[in-house]
């Protein structure tokens, strides 16, 4: 995967004539558990470094310069720290220097951020004040972070814990102005998630979102569960569009801009975490990178989905 440089014009002009995103399918790597690449839970890519910054939800983080190719990420990390967080999600905020951060664990989850690098065990680190507790008993905490050149979106997993339940499928993401290194509260969106996938995890979850960069107007949602009978995971990856003036996030399509299930030999893991990239050929691509629990019978992937022109 070659780092890019021209990714946000592309997506600006994109955005201008306002048509439906949709992705293909181009490629994955399944890492060998010998690879010792386990529990990554958000994955932020940052082309002013050129870098690839990885977070695990048991408190390790890693760092990668030299990935050119699917194949590279066999190779071992530039560099490594432990967090002493089960972070959930990532962003990194160029213009003031700050990483924005979910955390999610047996007793609580929030949002914290820190300027210039990522806390390591014992550092200190602000907070983003929550309007709404989450469910964090039920494990449905917060999974999912967006920026835009304004604000930062916050998705709760499920929803509030007043929202939570089987037969409301209505939540709310929550919105947040930049203001230099920190955030205010801004609003609540409203939000209808597809309850109807897994009986098994009948909540189901929103795992991720990512915003198109340079574009206020519109998030990428990735919506995911997992059926225990068949032990298999459903996602699909929604586009929404932002109205404002009524506080909801739409989704523009009926159909997912793409739906992970049906993919021939292909079967997605734990889908926990997404990045904007750019291939060899300069095409635009989403990269995904799975959560394998460090379980027997679960698997890191790399899953790469290729943007539409």
């Amino acid at each position: 995967m070659k780092i890019f440089t021209s990714l946000v014009g592309f997506l600006l002009a994109f955005s201008a004539q306002s048509q439906t995103l949709s992705f293909v399918f181009k490629d994955y790597l399944t890492l060998p558990r010998s690879r010792n690449l386990h529990n990554i839970s958000g994955i932020e890519y940052i082309p002013g470094r050129q870098e690839w910054q990885l977070a695990g939800d048991r408190g390790e983080f890693y760092r990668f310069r030299n990935i050119r190719q699917l194949s590279d990420w066999v190779c071992q990390a530039d560099s490594s720290f432990r967090t002493g967080l089960a972070v959930e999600a990532i962003r990194y905020d160029a213009a003031s220097d700050t990483y924005f951060f979910a955390v999610e664990n047996n007793e609580e989850s929030y949002v914290g951020y820190r300027k210039h690098a990522m806390p390591q065990t014992g550092e200190s680190f602000e907070r983003v004040p929550l309007p709404h507790p989450v469910p964090v008993k039920k494990n449905k905490g917060v999974e999912a972070l967006a920026l835009t050149n304004q604000y930062l979106w916050v998705a709760p997993e499920a929803g509030s814990v007043e929202e939570a339940h089987v037969t409301n499928s209505l939540i709310h993401f929550y919105r947040y102005k930049k203001t230099g290194g920190s955030v205010v509260f801004d609003a609540e969106f409203s939000y209808e998630i597809d309850r109807n996938v897994c009986p098994s995890e009948a909540l189901g979850g929103i795992s991720e979102i990512i915003a198109l960069p340079g574009d206020e107007t519109r998030l990428l949602v990735l919506e995911r569960c997992y059926e225990n009978t068949t032990k298999t995971v459903t996602a699909k990856l929604y586009e929404t569009q932002v109205d404002d003036a009524n506080k909801k996030l739409i989704k523009r399509n009926d159909k997912p801009a793409f739906d992970f299930s049906n993919r021939n030999s292909f079967r997605p893991d734990n889908l926990e975490a997404m990045t904007w990239a750019e291939d060899q050929e300069g095409k635009k691509t989403l990269v995904l990178m799975t959560d394998d629990n460090t379980g027997k019978n679960q698997w890191t992937q790399i899953i790469l989905l290729e943007l539409q022109p």
